[in-house]
């Protein structure tokens, strides 16, 4: 089957949290909700390794439809579209280690049943995992195959005469391994190669090894799998034999997207408590709140947070279509199991580069901000009795895994590579570097300081967008195929890549939302500023460094001042958060 071709929605039609409706608005009223009536205050229990209270919890967004707000209601779904999914999704993020358990579930867990399960598959498991009455495992991870997931040794066996497969190996950092009633596992199989089975706890075989003692997110489990012997029935395999790597692939996509959510969920959290404490902790007999250094810290963790947020949501809504088609080609019953996958897996697939990049960049936004937080906190920040200490020490693992930050740039760019060969694409149809993809968003306003900001901004990013073009065809034409083996070139391309499509989605959030409630209205200008200053510090600098490797000449970037737009940007902040 074909790599399957949709159209890049333009960027006046771009998904922007700003388009909430009273549906939306209600759905993330009820996550957020649930995040602090519910969660957050049983912390302790979950951190204790309480696994009634993980497992009430789990139970209670079922109920609320919070773990299948996506998801067909013929299984158990509310089946909201991708903004109310992207909400839910983020709201959830602030609950630390459970919002990873549960992510994990949603996300990874249920995704390979829902896309590439039969119809049995799907009628068995879904509506159980959409209530909450059952946890999901994804089961990839080995002691000597992690980046390079693919290769595990965990063997499968076809047992013609008993009519089963026989499993074998053991996996590692199994997240929810020690709660879970199912098991997404990925096993050689003899003479085909990777393929995935969904497998039942209670088969005789399986055991779970002790919990992992972990740096952070102790609320979310985390121990090995053990697979000895294990049997299961013919109808346990999902897919098609030898197809494992493909679902693997597909479904890790959607989950970069969606760990870049809770990452935002996290960051956001850390604003507010941050802004809070700036306002109550007093030095000099003033609230720190006044300093001028903590309002330029709150500024910058503000503006990077809207940065993230905007990429993020755009993408949400450039899956949309590849998702659609996914779940109509794996509903039907007419198609042969491989040429399912084969369909299926690529429609998944259509947003790589953005995916990986997204997941860096909200990542390393939630890495800086609760760093930034806990600086603001002073010595309380390093003391278990608050609350942005436990963040710190959750916040590090968000770099690792679903594919560390390195294996995630190196991603964008064979995918970028690809597309550019091909010359297609979902996301970047025509290459990041093409006019098209940037059509002026500024004129669209009214004349007045906002347009005129973004006029600048958008200059900036048509300059960066012709210099990368220019420096990936130079860097092509010494390196060819070794290009991606050129791993310091590819880091520096990756960040000029990403930057570039989060400023883009930034301005397009601010032209769009200029009419609506929220951040992108009321700070418009100043947003616009600070995400074009730091494109140049974050994006330019690095693709100005291998301009200069392969001999492109540059020009440096001019940048606005950022200095009385930062302590606007603090003192929205300041005033709004509670």
């Amino acid at each position: 089957m074909d790599v399957i071709q949709e159209s890049r929605p333009a960027l006046n039609d771009a998904l922007t949290p700003e388009r909430r409706s009273d549906e939306h608005r209600l759905i993330e009223e009820t996550a957020r909700s649930f995040a602090e009536r519910d969660v957050l205050p049983r912390m302790e229990a979950l951190e204790a390794g309480d696994v009634a209270v993980l497992k009430a919890l789990y139970r209670k967004a079922g109920e609320l439809g919070l773990i299948g707000v996506d998801l067909p209601e013929a299984y158990g779904g509310l089946e909201l579209d991708p903004l109310a999914s992207s909400l839910v999704s983020e709201a959830l993020g602030e609950t630390a280690g459970f919002g990873v358990s549960i992510n994990i579930h949603s996300g990874v867990a249920l995704h390979p049943i829902l896309y590439f399960g039969d119809e049995a598959q799907r009628t068995a498991y879904l509506p159980r995992l959409a209530a909450g009455e059952m946890i999901a495992s994804y089961a990839l991870t080995e002691p000597d195959a992690g980046s390079d997931a693919l290769h595990g040794k965990t063997s499968a066996r076809r047992d013609e005469a008993r009519g089963c497969y026989v499993l074998s190996g053991q996996k590692q950092w199994i997240s929810n391994a020690r709660v879970a009633g199912v098991y997404v596992v990925f096993a050689q199989l003899f003479g085909r190669g990777m393929t995935a089975f969904v497998v039942d706890r209670d088969r005789p075989g399986l055991s779970v090894g002790k919990e992992e003692h972990k740096v952070g997110i102790h609320a979310s489990p985390t121990a090995s799998l053990v697979l000895d012997d294990v049997d299961v029935p013919e109808s346990a395999l999902l897919g098609a034999p030898g197809h494992g790597h493909r679902i693997a692939l597909s479904v890790l996509n959607l989950a970069r997207h969606k760990m870049a959510l809770y990452a935002l969920g996290q960051t956001r959290r850390a604003i507010r408590l941050a802004a809070a404490y700036a306002k109550e902790r007093r030095q000099f007999g003033v609230p720190i709140a006044s300093f001028g250094m903590i309002r330029e810290k709150l500024g910058y963790m503000a503006a990077r947070y809207f940065v993230a947020r905007s990429a993020a949501y755009r993408t949400a809504g450039e899956l949309a279509p590849g998702k659609k088609r996914a779940l109509q080609l794996a509903l039907r019953s007419d198609l042969d199991p491989e040429a399912k996958v084969r369909g299926v897996a690529s429609a998944l697939s259509s947003c790589i580069a953005t995916c990986s990049l997204n997941k860096v960049l909200a990542t390393e936004v939630q890495a800086f901000v609760i760093d930034e937080a806990v600086q603001i906190h002073g010595g309380y920040g390093y003391m278990e009795d608050y609350e942005i200490a436990r963040m710190y020490r959750d916040a590090r693992i968000t770099r690792i895994f679903e594919g560390t930050n390195e294996i995630n740039r190196l991603a964008a760019v064979r995918d970028l590579l690809h597309v550019r060969a091909r010359e297609a694409s979902a996301c970047s149809p025509e290459g990041p570097s093409s006019p098209a993809a940037a059509p002026s968003m500024a004129t669209r306003l009214p004349a007045g300081r906002l347009r005129a900001t973004l006029e600048g901004a958008e200059g900036a990013l048509r300059a960066m967008r012709a210099l990368f073009d220019q420096v990936l065809e130079s860097a092509l034409a010494r390196d060819g195929d070794q290009l991606v083996e050129q791993q310091m070139l590819v880091r520096r391309l990756a960040d000029a890549n990403m930057w570039l499509y989060a400023l883009e989605s930034a301005l397009a959030r601010i032209a769009l939302g200029a009419d609506a409630k929220g951040p992108a209205r009321d700070l418009g200008a100043e947003l616009a500023a600070v995400a074009w200053a730091d494109a140049v510090r974050h994006g330019f600098a690095p693709l100005a460094e291998v301009a200069r490797h392969v001999g492109v000449p540059s020009d440096p970037l001019t940048v606005p001042d950022e200095i009385g737009q930062l302590e606007t940007i603090a003192e929205y902040v300041l005033d709004r958060v509670r």
